[in-house]
């Protein structure tokens, strides 16, 4: 079967999820409100060596770390205009 954008993102996901360490933190303080969503935080060095190394992903949304922090922002922000 030939590759696809879906289950390749999907691939790398959990690659991403296998060498870094994200930890649901229930005493993170989230602006705007307590969406538990927005309370996860990456502890550690990522594992494995260097040149094998993907980027970040959040855990809940599977889009690089910090973009769904940056959307959100971005909305909070909107809805005061």
């Amino acid at each position: 079967m030939r590759s696809d954008f879906y289950h390749t993102m999907y691939s790398l996901a959990g690659l991403s999820a296998t060498q870094y360490r994200y930890i649901y933190d229930s005493h993170t303080i989230v602006e705007g409100d307590d969406d538990p969503a927005f309370k996860w935080i990456v502890t550690g060095d990522p594992q494995g060596e260097e040149g094998d190394r993907v980027g970040m992903i959040h855990p809940i949304f599977v889009l690089p770390w910090g973009q769904a922090e940056e959307m959100r922002q971005w909305f909070l922000n909107s809805e005061k205009t």
